[in-house]
């Protein structure tokens, strides 16, 4: 009998130690789940705040109009921005060199500007620039050589509008909403 009570309270022994186990490994599962759960959260609110344009506080869900606009020099030596083909690839040069270009869009459009910095630094110059439109609050940070940055606005109202550079006064030109 001796031996009997031995095994029979070595078998509780065993159990009681495997149920911390069981415990530590459901309280483990559960944080897994909750960190889960907590992931696809926070990219479900990233994914809603994509939706909002800068110059409205709800989401739009339309398919934007895209705008790719590139720095650049002109030919006699002043920065300007230029329009790049949304087809990819190299463009052959237009005579006249770099222009601001009109740039036109419908009025209630959802529209998203590309914008990106293609001056190559210099000794004398570190070449960074931006990309403003005052009234409907688009504004780009301060983009170094070959940085690029998407602004999404709603072309919410009629006009003629100035797009602009702050740190070279002569980089501008129109947005045009009709």
């Amino acid at each position: 009998m001796g031996n009997e009570s031995r095994s029979i309270s070595s078998c509780m022994s065993k159990k009681s130690k495997s149920k911390p186990q069981s415990k530590k490994k459901f309280s483990i599962l559960k944080l897994v789940g909750i960190g889960l759960i907590a992931v696809i959260a926070a990219g479900a609110y990233y994914v809603y705040q994509s939706f909002i344009p800068v110059n409205v506080d709800h989401p739009i869900f339309l398919i934007p109009e895209n705008i790719l606009i590139k720095t650049g020099k002109t030919t006699d030596g002043h920065y300007a921005f230029a329009m790049q083909s949304s087809r990819g690839g190299k463009q052959v040069p237009r005579p006249g060199g770099m222009t601001s270009p009109t740039l036109n869009v419908s009025q209630g459009n959802l529209v998203s500007v590309h914008v990106i910095n293609e001056i190559l630094n210099t000794d004398a110059e570190k070449s960074i620039h931006n990309f403003n439109i005052d009234e409907f609050n688009v504004h780009s940070k301060d983009l170094g050589y070959f940085e690029s940055q998407s602004i999404t606005f709603l072309a919410n109202k009629p006009g003629e509008f100035i797009y602009h550079c702050n740190l070279h006064p002569e980089m501008k030109g129109i947005l045009s909403v009709k």
